[in-house]
């Protein structure tokens, strides 16, 4: 499949102009696939800026790695905890959407996504390296009480040799703390107890407790996919570079070159990547049948709720790349907003107090994907002991980043849209599985609306 820009032609054969837009401007099939979901028909007019395109992008990236994380890489049990938080809270999830509808990001009127949610609350499940962990030998422990009795009966002794007035009754009182020392430095240390080992989990992953051979085929079709998200990504930047005014014609040249040459390693990638994927689904499925009556009902559920969260993510990609090319025109106000939200985040991190952002006026320039920053409007109380030259630096660091994802951002898109495809393929195979075999899926766990309005926080 061919990666580089469709021609014009597209154009007279009725094509949606967004959908031109977004062709002309990206790297071609992966975001297509995006916009094409009929679901997001409404981010068209949805009032979203660059800022809110860009995080649509990011969230539904991150619910993605969460997704493969809870679906490989974190071990289970009939009983643990975290199958259960996996089905987001209607309460955490309802004060989880007004939070953010009061978001900077969101005051202008934009929707917020569920995938907002899911990547959050996802990112909370336990990982697999949470375990109790004994203490190091050698490494420090607290004093034990007969150690520090020695050093105050030490202490008393020489006191008491030192105050000569204190006659006999002193010499008795430093040879009865000396005894007393003896007998503390006699004593044995209380033992430590022992630390309590975690009981190790019954299956190293939810898709072994499906079939043990699932995740390691699992883990073959994601590395193609995340090679290709990363070839992809590196494609748009570079299409991105060659759009840009004043590039010289060498640079130019160049840049098409390494592009020919990712494009030609996505293709590759993808007929890899495409033949596994058509191996592995239908042998999920197949497993998922044979599976035990008890992991279908203790592992069903689970799955049904990562579908969604799959579901909503894919709503999320898909509304970015749709809303890209409308949203390009505000790339500089947004980085503008960006570098406002970035100055709030660093003083945080740097005082431990969020500031208001509500006078501040940052200067933002953009230049071959670099943005040189000025701020004004924030007083030395904001500050703290924090140097407005350091915060500037590192406002101006944090928002090129941002600037140069936003402008290779179809793709992120579309790479994103890969893996999507890819999960949401499984996780149907392995539910149709186990609906094959008698099991009866639950609802899945849905997030609530955002409510309307907000204000922007402080």
């Amino acid at each position: 499949m061919n990666h580089r820009k469709p021609s014009r032609w597209l154009e007279a054969v009725a094509v949606p102009a967004f959908v031109c837009a977004l062709l002309t401007m990206g790297t071609g099939c992966g975001a297509i696939k995006a916009a094409a979901n009929p679901k997001v028909a409404w981010a068209i007019n949805d009032p979203a800026p660059m800022s809110v395109v860009v995080r649509r992008a990011d969230v539904a990236e991150k619910t993605s790695k969460e997704v493969d994380r809870l679906m490989t890489d974190t071990p289970a049990s009939d009983d643990s905890p975290w199958l259960g938080q996996v089905a987001v809270d209607k309460e955490a999830a309802t004060g989880d959407m007004t939070e953010l509808k009061s978001h900077d990001l969101y005051v202008g009127g934009a929707r917020v996504v569920a995938a907002e949610v899911w990547a959050k609350e996802l990112s909370r499940i336990e990982s697999k390296d949470a375990k109790v962990v004994a203490p190091a030998a050698g490494a420090a422990q607290p004093e034990p009480v007969a150690a520090a009795a020695s050093k105050e009966a030490k202490a008393e002794h020489v006191a008491g040799k030192a105050d000569k007035k204190a006659g006999k009754a002193g010499k008795k009182a430093a040879k009865s703390d000396k005894t007393d020392e003896k007998e503390a430095l006699a004593a044995p240390a209380p033992a430590a107890a022992p630390a309590e080992a975690p009981a190790p989990a019954k299956y190293t992953s939810l898709l072994a407790a499906v079939d043990p051979e699932l995740g390691a085929e699992w883990g073959k079709v994601m590395e193609k996919k995340k090679a290709m998200g990363e070839a992809k990504g590196e494609i748009g930047v570079l299409e991105a570079a060659n759009d840009e005014k004043g590039i010289s014609d060498a640079d130019k040249k160049a840049n098409k070159s390494k592009i020919e040459g990712l494009e030609k390693t996505v293709d590759r990638l993808e007929d890899e990547a495409e033949k596994l994927s058509k191996a592995f689904v239908p042998k999920a499925k197949a497993a998922a049948q044979k599976a035990a009556p008890e992991v279908r009902e203790k592992f069903g559920p689970t799955l049904v709720h990562l579908r969604q969260a799959v579901a909503d993510a894919d709503i999320s990609n898909s509304a970015a790349a749709v809303r890209y090319p409308m949203a390009a025109t505000t790339l500089l106000d947004s980085a503008k907003q960006m570098a406002k939200v970035y100055v709030a985040d660093v003083i945080e991190e740097k005082t431990g107090k969020r500031p208001s952002t509500q006078s501040l006026q940052p200067g933002v320039t953009m230049e071959g994907g670099n943005v040189q920053v000025t701020l004004n409007g924030l007083s030395t109380s904001d500050l703290g002991q924090l140097s407005i030259g350091d915060l500037t630096t590192e406002v101006a660091s944090r928002t090129t980043a941002w600037a140069k994802r936003a402008l290779g951002l179809l793709g992120t898109i579309a790479a994103t849209k890969e893996v999507l495809g890819f999960e949401e393929d499984v996780l149907e195979a392995l539910i149709s599985g186990f609906q094959a075999a008698g099991w009866k899926a639950p609802a899945a766990a849905t997030i609530p609306e955002a409510p309307a309005g907000g204000q922007p926080r402080s």
